[in-house]
């Protein structure tokens, strides 16, 4: 088992490792919104409130964001939302047509749009990118995070850096955000960095950044994580959960996990996340 104090103590350390230019400390752009394809119906939602979008994927009420995105009043978000589940299905002609849809909007003057439009870009080249691609998705995460100390492209930096075999720069944005969300609020931003983390340090192959990141997963399991109000769906949180017992040496519940996060994204209809759910399991980071 890993002592996660001593872990704790030895990331504090290198913290001090200079991570780019000072940082400036701007707020981050809007993050998207992860969202889940569950073929169920939602659950009943207050007499008073609707559910929101994000709610509706947090619960993987798929059929329902559907029929919300066909109604909605805003274009921007009619797109998003279109967008958010090509992205989940892995449908990439689609999620091209969207993102391209919301700059074209960006460029008539919508910031908003241009921040969902950069999440959602993210995802793409995160899961399916060319190398140009992934390239041109890194130099924004670099900017957004070195140059505006944004916490959510911190935490994009971080698994953009691991998952493109970059080690070295991304152990120190890794230990750089890890800092910076010490003092964040614990809300869905922070729930978002976190995931991120998780999956940062799985790709490294670090058990110990594992375990220290995954001490901040505080959440029920079952629930789908979502980037803003139904940006992105990054899918089960019990995948990362997966990760994190697998990394302090309890395979058996590890094993639990996967094979529910695996059930979900197969009824949301989740093939990448699916085909990424049965890839870590079968190669899971365990403890020394």
């Amino acid at each position: 088992m890993i002592d996660l104090d001593r872990m704790e103590a030895q990331l504090s350390a290198a913290l001090t490792a200079p991570v780019g230019p000072p940082p400036v400390r701007a707020r981050s752009a809007p993050a998207a919104a992860p969202r889940t394809r569950g073929r169920s119906g939602p659950q009943p939602a207050s007499a008073s409130a609707p559910a929101s979008v994000r709610e509706l994927v947090e619960r993987g009420a798929i059929d329902a964001v559907a029929a919300r995105a066909a109604g909605a009043a805003h274009r921007r978000d009619q797109v998003t939302w279109v967008t958010m589940l090509a992205l989940l299905e892995g449908r990439r002609d689609a999620v091209h047509r969207g993102i391209t849809e919301l700059e074209a909007l960006a460029e008539a003057g919508d910031a908003e749009a241009a921040a969902r439009a950069w999440v959602q870009r993210f995802w793409a080249g995160f899961e399916w990118g060319t190398d140009d691609e992934r390239l041109d998705v890194l130099d924004h995460c670099r900017t957004r995070a070195y140059r505006y100390d944004d916490l959510v492209w911190w935490g994009n930096l971080s698994l953009l850096l691991a998952a493109m075999g970059k080690p070295d720069e991304a152990v120190r944005a890794f230990d750089a955000t890890l800092a910076l969300i010490a003092d964040a609020p614990r809300d869905a931003v922070r729930f978002d960095v976190v995931t991120n983390m998780v999956e940062a340090a799985a790709f490294l192959g670090d058990a110990g950044r594992i375990a220290v990141a995954g001490r901040e997963l505080r959440t029920p399991t079952g629930r789908f994580v979502v980037v803003g109000d139904g940006v992105v769906c990054k899918g089960s949180v019990d995948r990362y959960l997966a990760l994190l017992h697998g990394a302090t040496g309890d395979s058996a519940t590890a094993g639990g996990y996967f094979r529910s996060a695996e059930a979900a994204h197969r009824a949301a209809g989740a093939e990448p996340l699916l085909a990424r759910t049965r890839r870590q399991a079968s190669t899971l980071v365990a403890a020394a």
